[in-house]
Order: C-alpha cells, then sequence, then structure tokens
C-alpha cells in the first residue's frame, strides 16, 4: 500500500494508456541505443564515468543487448561525473535533446533523477501526461553517491534521506493530481490508500514548492568525502538498497549491447544479485514491470505534418 510502483503494477490499465505493439517496441528500443551511443560518445570525448543500471545492465549480461519485453534504459553515475556531465549537457547534446535534474536553474526537476529525453518523441508517462516537463523518449541517470561507513549515521541519514524523498514526490504528485489518476489509483484498495496518502503529504508539505523539496533531499544525500561505501539513493531500493563496496561499481568494465560495447559495473554478478536475486531466471510475463505510457511516436513533426495534411484535403 506504501509502495506507489507496486500499486501501478497491480491496477488494469485504462482507456488513456497506450500498450505497445512488438514493432513499436522494437522501434523504441533502437531509439534507446541511439541516446546511449550519444551519452557514451561525450563520455569518452571527456572522461566521464557512467554505467547500465538495473535491467540495461542485466540485459547485458543475460541478453547481450535489451531485455526483449524491456521498454526502459537506465544509466548510473557517480555524483561528481553526473554534476559535470549536466555542465556538458547544453554544449554537447542540447541539439538533439532535452535535460532534467535536481539542483538546477537551467533544467527542470522532473524527479529525484537526472534524465535525458530526445526532442521532437514522445513517450509520456501516466504519471506525467499533465505536467509541463519533457515528454519524449528518455533515459534515467541515476547518481552514486558515497554513504557514511558508521552504522548509525548511516541509518540515521538513510531514514531522512527516505523521509525527504516521500514528501518530495508526494509534492509532486498533490500538485499535479487529477480526476484520471484518481480514477486509475481507486481501482484496487491498495492504490486507492496510496493515492490518498500521497494527496495528503503532499497538500501537508505544499506550503514549500516540490522543487524545493526534491533539490533539498539531492543535496542531502550528497556525501563529501568518497567514503569507499556507494549507494543509489534514488533507485528502487531507495537509500539502502544497493549499498556496497566502491569495487563493485568502480571502475567500469565493458559489456556487450546490441552492436557496440556498454559500460558495466565492475562486478556486475556482485550488483546484480544485489537487485534481482538469481538474475538467470527469467520472470513469468505477469511479474515483468510495466511502465505505463499515454502516448507513443517517435516523428512527432512528421505526425502533425500528416494531420496537418489530412485536414487540408
Amino acid at each position: 500500500m506504501f509502495s506507489t510502483r507496486k500499486c501501478m503494477q497491480i491496477a488494469p490499465e485504462t482507456e488513456m494508456m497506450h500498450e505497445l505493439t512488438p514493432e513499436e517496441l522494437k522501434a523504441l528500443q533502437a531509439c534507446f541505443l541511439e541516446i546511449i551511443k550519444d551519452i557514451d560518445r561525450v563520455c569518452q570525448e571527456h572522461g566521464l564515468c557512467y554505467m547500465a543500471a538495473g535491467g540495461t545492465a542485466l540485459g547485458s549480461v543475460r541478453h547481450k543487448g535489451f531485455i526483449p519485453w524491456d521498454d526502459d534504459v537506465d544509466i548510473l553515475m557517480p555524483r561528481e561525473d553526473l554534476n559535470r556531465f549536466v555542465e556538458l549537457f547544453e554544449e554537447c547534446m542540447g541539439d538533439k535533446y532535452e535535460l532534467t535534474t535536481p539542483n538546477s536553474d537551467k533544467y527542470q526537476l522532473e524527479s529525484m533523477i537526472s534524465a535525458v529525453y530526445k526532442k521532437n518523441t514522445l513517450k509520456a508517462a501516466f504519471l506525467d501526461y499533465n505536467t509541463p516537463f519533457p515528454k519524449g523518449v528518455h533515459i534515467d541517470i541515476f547518481a552514486i553517491e558515497s554513504v557514511p561507513r558508521n552504522p548509525i549515521v548511516r541509518g540515521i541519514k538513510g531514514v531522512t534521506a527516505m523521509g525527504l524523498q516521500y514528501i518530495a514526490v508526494s509534492t509532486l504528485f498533490y500538485h499535479y493530481r487529477s480526476p484520471e489518476k484518481k480514477k486509475f489509483f481507486s481501482q484496487s484498495s491498495a492504490g486507492k490508500f496510496n493515492y490518498g496518502l500521497r494527496c495528503t503529504v503532499g497538500f501537508l508539505f505544499s506550503f514549500r514548492p516540490y522543487k524545493k523539496w526534491g533539490d533539498l533531499f539531492d543535496r542531502f544525500v550528497r556525501c563529501k568525502k568518497d567514503t569507499g561505501l556507494w549507494a543509489v539513493p534514488t533507485d528502487i531500493g531507495h537509500y539502502f538498497g544497493h549499498i556496497m563496496p566502491k569495487e563493485v561499481y568502480y571502475p567500469p568494465i565493458k559489456g556487450p549491447f546490441e552492436d557496440f560495447s556498454i559500460n558495466l559495473p565492475h562486478d556486475p554478478d556482485t550488483y546484480l544479485k544485489n537487485q534481482y536475486g538469481d538474475y538467470w531466471v527469467i520472470p513469468p510475463e505477469a511479474d515483468r514491470e510495466k511502465h505505463y505510457s499515454v502516448g507513443f511516436c517517435l516523428d512527432c513533426a512528421a505526425e502533425e505534418q500528416k494531420k496537418d495534411g489530412a485536414q487540408d484535403q
């Protein structure tokens, strides 16, 4: 009931949602591959570290490319490398892409996770359809942070971070609530409870804009010195989910991914076992993660031209 992600997974689709056809999924993955290669190029040119995360890393190890049904791509960047990437973004990628990221005057904060969106495309998430954020095909970039070695200090910081993250997401949830979202979550008792709780918490903390809460969380989870213990506070497991020695993540190694080599965490076996357990087991279709979208197009300009032409006839 407390996990919005799980509540979305168990809810049936609504008429607003678009399910990708096999042909669309293949085209989407080709678009993702283009974005990954562009990010890889920029990172190589400027000496930045990135590595595949979650299902993208799993796809490289288990499938030598995309997981066949996967419709998203995630990467990791150590905090300093991500900061530098944000500084370089407009110059190196601004012609083709948009960026959302916390703690930036230039870019919007869409979530606690940075994201690179390809312009002239559409793949709007259900929760974002009524927001002003970019809605194109995108890749999420999760910041890797150092965490305190002292377990008591780490515990206090982690619990506080999770509280700030919940407040930040809830204020965003409340600000962009809608009848359609309420109807979707109300299809199950867990979803109804989750939606109500999110909106209540969001209302109570809406005395500050959601961007202020998101920026505060982002600053709070940073650590000034490298402790040798790394984590990904914005990933599925939140602050405590992926705490591992730095050596598990760094330095990255190369792994096969479709027709090129992608960066992987240094010890992909330990990393993937931490996230998935026995990651060689193919999950049943019902347990595969779903990402709801309310539209899909890989060339919005051409689609608009078609519509204008049809109206003129």
